[in-house]
């Protein structure tokens, strides 16, 4: 999938969501240009955490839901599109990172969606020592991720993710266990990936990520 310049690199168009007893989200339209970030806010259960299922590609894929309305990637259905297309372009960092670890090392876990789209394995290698040392966790390469804690396994998801390059990046409370110099660091690869044109959504209770945020939207 290539990008356009004439096009949002998001938009929801009157999107409404329930679970079947109750509305989560009610027609809600909103775009997001290419280089943006993007702060989702409001509180617990208005939707947030849902809104990155859609624009991910987990609802309706994998999550099922009542949905109308409809988001896309780059003027695409999201819906519409294959997983490999997805991945190359969307990376979703979750609140829970047990969520995401499935592999019996660190290593593994940020070469699995690498191999997954068949990347050459000089090139999966490079990539992996490459996030290892932007997330400093280097040390922890051969470790086993149920033995880290929960900042260490948010940072190897946050390495498995950003191994991948996606343009766009949603970040769900993806630093909350994080201590807060490995914040400081990250926040500042976040601030050098927009301006690198990558598009940014991120939902944070602490406003942690204010800082680099170009626009807040209150579900």
């Amino acid at each position: 999938m290539e990008d356009n310049s004439n096009i949002f690199a998001v938009e929801v168009r009157n999107l409404s969501i329930d679970y079947g007893k109750y509305p989560v989200l009610q027609d809600l339209s909103f775009t997001v240009r290419q280089d943006e970030a993007v702060l989702l806010k409001g509180p617990s259960g208005c939707g947030k955490s849902t809104l990155l299922h859609v624009i991910c590609g987990l609802i309706p894929n994998v999550i099922s839901a009542n949905i109308s309305g409809e988001a896309l990637l780059y003027g695409t259905k999201i819906a519409d599109l294959t997983s490999p297309v997805r991945a190359r372009n969307i990376g979703i960092v979750f609140q829970n990172p047990e969520t995401q670890l499935f592999c019996d090392s660190v290593e593994d876990e940020i070469a699995f969606g690498l191999e997954n789209i068949c990347m050459p394995i000089n090139e999966i290698s490079t990539r992996i020592d490459e996030v290892l040392e932007l997330t400093q966790m280097q040390d922890f390469r051969y470790a086993s991720p149920k033995e880290l804690s929960g900042g260490q396994k948010q940072r190897v998801i946050l390495a498995a993710v950003l191994a991948m390059r996606p343009k766009i990046l949603l970040l769900d409370e993806a630093l909350s266990q994080m201590d807060i110099s490995s914040k400081k660091i990250l926040i500042e690869h976040f601030k050098t990936l927009r301006s690198r044109g990558h598009t940014m959504l991120m939902v944070d209770h602490d406003d942690i990520l204010a800082e680099i945020a170009t626009r807040i939207i209150n579900l």
